[in-house]
This record gives structure tokens, C-alpha cells and sequence, in this order.
């Protein structure tokens, strides 16, 4: 198994003599203004150019996607990726909207999703941050933010007790 990281949560994995895309961000260096709310807003994204041709990358046999927000499937992938390529979302709302912008060969990924070659890709649960921090209604969609996000002195009575530097 080989996993490259391309950039940001882009991904190549190639396993089994099968070739898979992840979670493609395939715009140009610096196309965007920075997310707010992130702990550098300032920051255009993408943040580091793309390490290979677009089209190294879509030498794939499928591509996942994990989820359909910008920084995993931007409007660059829209329009690179082959509308007859092989992808695989996580659930129906994401197969609907991909669908909807012309795909055409569209998997919804189960527990256990099995190709003719005797490959098996299972799916798995994943969050971003603690379970703690997802309980915590009084941070509600704040939770998922990196800790930098947070003001030592919030990070420190909110979320740890010990470790977090005064100033």
C-alpha cells in the first residue's frame, strides 16, 4: 500500500494495483480567500501549489470523497474529474449533489463495498476533534475548530486544565 499526501486532506492511495483519488482539491496556489473562522483567515487557500499535473492525479481508478465541502471537492475537481469517472460519497445527499453537477457514475459507500478483483473498501466512522468537545452544546459548531483557533485564556477554562502557557 502506498499513501501520498497531495495537499491538504487531497489524497493518492494506491493499493491492490488499484489507484484512488481522495478528497480532491485541485485548484491553483492561493485561488481563494482564506476560510473565516479558521484559525488564519488571512491565509489564501489553497495554501501549497499541487505537486503533479491534475492529470497525474486523475489517473485513478475512482475517486472518494468524504465529504463535499470546498477544501474536499472545490470547483477546479468539478471540472477536471472525467463526468464518467468512478466516485464514491458517503451518502445520498452527497451522491444527489454530485450528481446534480453532471457525474454520472456515482457510488454510495456501505460498510463493506466490494470490487470485481476481490478488492473490499470499508467505510468508517471519523470526526474531527474529541468527543468532548462535540458534547459540549455551549461550543456548539465552534467545537471543530484546531485548539489555535481559541484564546489561551478560553483554552484554558473551557478545554485544558493543565499545559496551556499564560499571555
Amino acid at each position: 500500500m502506498k499513501l501520498t499526501q497531495v495537499r491538504n486532506a487531497t489524497l493518492m492511495l494506491e493499493y491492490a494495483g488499484k489507484k484512488f483519488l481522495i478528497d480532491p482539491m485541485l485548484a491553483e496556489k492561493d485561488a481563494w480567500d482564506g476560510f473565516a473562522g479558521n484559525a488564519r483567515p488571512h491565509l489564501r487557500n489553497p495554501m501549497v501549489p499541487l505537486p503533479v499535473a491534475v492529470e497525474t492525479l486523475l489517473n485513478v481508478d475512482a475517486v472518494i470523497l468524504t465529504h463535499t465541502h470546498t477544501d474536499h471537492w472545490d470547483e477546479a475537481a468539478q471540472k477536471a474529474v472525467p463526468k464518467d469517472m468512478l466516485i464514491y460519497t458517503q451518502d445520498e445527499n452527497d451522491a444527489a449533489l454530485i450528481r446534480s453537477q453532471g457525474f454520472v457514475n456515482i457510488r454510495v459507500l456501505k460498510d463493506e463495498n466490494h470490487f470485481v478483483d476481490g478488492l473490499t473498501i470499508y467505510k468508517t466512522d471519523g470526526q474531527h476533534g474529541s468527543n468532548e468537545l462535540y458534547a459540549d452544546t455551549v461550543w456548539g459548531n465552534y467545537s471543530a475548530m484546531p485548539a489555535d483557533w481559541y484564546s489561551r485564556t478560553t483554552m484554558k477554562k473551557r478545554f485544558i486544565s493543565q499545559g496551556i502557557p499564560s499571555g
